[in-house]
């Protein structure tokens, strides 16, 4: 793969520095670009990431969470005139959603993806650097019971991210796609239409695929990370598109030092070193098992500290100077 990338996302505006100062004294290798970012565009964020040398802008979304981007969209007067009014307003209830047509379900997630689009183009024109976009995420509810409803909607999302509003000059554009591993083993399901649609999609979006391995740092880390990797190996023994993706598969990790709300982490209270040479076991083994890149999620609370920023870039540095 011609470009290696890490990852560093969701964190307060006011710990960015910090964070950009582990990152530079992290030992990254050179020639590694490095998307930073957290929800929503932020000029001042978009400055500060470009001052570090190989930071990339990579705001994020939500696919299924409502943001105010649901309510409304936010387009010029002259944009509006250019533009199909019929999907103009509020996006219906998740009841109301998914109890929709395919068909409508689908056009309600392009049209969100549209007005994350338009966010960013509407930042670019205010003279605001965004090289890319990130969406959180593939959630458990794709392999839920209504799971074929929430895959459309997001198939939706993930077109309107991609390509936006041809008509404003928006044109074709990857982000980074996170995903928990539940719905990344529905690769392993047979092909039908819709799920052969859902992975066309996934793969024109995606520049990266990250999967969540937020394991609890308990126990052998390479075990660990093999059962942590399923996602990947679901991919990765799919057909041609699958496949493609697991190539572009990051392991997206977390620091561990903010624990419960299904991150994992340092749930045995283990000491500083102790937590660096679990999560190093981990990651040589991510590594050996097959992997394009690391990230870390969630340097908010107890991440925010400095020693664990730290740690946590060390780490991405230290995978991605592995060959995998």
């Amino acid at each position: 793969m011609p470009i290696r990338a890490a990852l560093f996302s969701y964190f307060e505006l006011e710990d960015l520095i910090r964070l950009l100062d582990a990152i530079s004294g992290s030992g990254m290798p050179a020639g590694v670009r490095v998307h930073i970012g957290t929800y929503g565009v932020n000029r001042e964020a978009s400055i500060t990431v470009h001052t570090y040398g190989p930071g990339r802008y990579s705001p994020m979304f939500k696919a299924e969470v409502r943001t105010a981007a649901w309510e409304e969209r936010t387009l010029t007067p002259d944009e509006e005139r250019q533009v199909s009014r019929r999907f103009a307003g509020r996006v219906p209830d998740e009841p109301a959603l998914l109890g929709l047509s395919a068909s409508q379900r689908t056009a309600w997630g392009v049209e969100v993806g549209r007005r994350y689009r338009d966010t960013i183009r509407h930042a670019r024109a205010a003279g605001i650097t965004a090289d890319s976009w990130q969406l959180d995420e593939l959630g458990t509810q794709l392999a839920g019971p209504q799971g074929r409803q929430h895959r459309e909607f997001v198939r939706g999302v993930l077109q309107g991210m991609t390509f936006g509003r041809p008509v404003l000059g928006d044109s074709e554009g990857k982000g980074v796609v996170w995903s928990t591993r539940r719905a990344l083993n529905l690769a392993r399901l047979p092909l039908t239409a819709e799920l052969r649609a859902c992975w066309q999609q996934l793969d024109r979006a995606a520049f990266r695929v990250v999967g969540e391995e937020f394991p609890n740092f308990a126990g052998d880390p390479a075990r660990a990370a093999r059962a942590q990797a399923d996602g990947w190996r679901s991919l990765a023994s799919g057909g041609p598109v699958r496949r493609a993706l697991a190539g572009r598969y990051v392991a997206g990790m977390t620091p561990g030092y903010r624990i419960g709300h299904g991150l994992g982490g340092n749930v045995n209270d283990l000491s500083r070193a102790e937590v660096n040479r679990w999560r190093n076991s981990y990651v040589a083994e991510r590594n050996r098992i097959g992997v394009a890149g690391f990230g870390e999620f969630h340097f908010v609370l107890e991440n925010s500290r400095t020693f664990v920023m730290v740690d946590a870039a060390r780490a991405v540095a230290r995978g991605m100077a592995e060959p995998s």
